[in-house]
C-alpha cells in the first residue's frame, strides 16, 4: 500500500520558504492499478535502489513519469517517497549542493555522487525522523561501494556542512 500524500518542506537557506515547499503524492506519477511492488529488506537496499533510479534517470535523460511508466514493478513506498520526492525537489537540492561544494562545479561531479548528494540532502531535509548520523553514515557507504575513490570523503564533507546547516543538533 502506498501512503498517503504528505507535505513537506525544505529548510529554508536562502530567506523565501514558499520556495521550497513541495507535494509528495506517489500516485500522481504512477500507475495505480498496478499491485506489484519490488519490496525492499532493508532500508540500505531501498536508498540504493532509489540512487539506481536517479541514476537512470540522468543516463537515459528521461523523465521521472516516463521512468516510473517503464519499471516491471512499483518501487516500495519507501523508495517511491525518496524517488518522488527528489525529483520533485531537485531544482533546490541542486542549489543546496552548489551552495554547500565550495569550490567545486556540481557538473563535474560523478553522475552516482550527484545522486547520492541528493538522495542525503532529501533526507535531511524531508526526513526528520531519519537521525542526521545515519543520513551521513549511509550517503559515505554508499559512495565508497559505487562511486570514485575519493568520493566517500568528498560526500562526508559537504554532508557534514549542510547537516549543520539544515538540522538542529541532536
Amino acid at each position: 500500500m502506498i501512503p498517503e500524500p504528505e507535505t513537506i518542506s525544505l529548510v529554508p537557506n536562502s530567506g523565501n520558504e514558499n520556495d521550497f515547499k513541495r507535494v509528495i503524492d506517489p500516485d500522481e506519477e504512477s500507475d495505480s492499478s498496478e499491485d506489484w511492488v519490488v519490496p525492499i529488506i532493508t532500508r540500505r537496499e531501498g536508498r540504493e535502489r532509489v540512487i539506481s533510479l536517479l541514476y537512470e534517470l540522468e543516463m537515459k535523460n528521461s523523465t521521472p513519469k516516463t521512468l516510473l511508466s517503464e519499471l516491471t514493478l512499483k518501487p516500495d513506498p519507501f523508495v517511491l517517497k525518496r524517488y518522488l520526492g527528489i525529483t520533485r525537489s531537485r531544482s533546490q537540492l541542486n542549489d543546496q549542493i552548489k551552495s554547500f561544494s565550495q569550490d567545486w562545479d556540481p557538473s563535474r561531479m560523478p553522475v552516482l555522487d550527484h545522486a547520492i548528494l541528493q538522495l542525503a540532502l532529501f533526507e535531511l531535509i524531508f526526513c526528520p525522523e531519519v537521525p542526521t548520523g545515519v543520513v551521513l553514515s549511509e550517503a559515505v557507504e554508499l559512495a565508497q561501494k559505487y562511486s570514485t575513490e575519493s568520493s566517500g570523503k568528498f560526500i562526508n564533507g559537504l554532508l557534514s556542512a549542510a547537516a549543520r546547516q539544515l538540522r538542529v543538533q541532536e
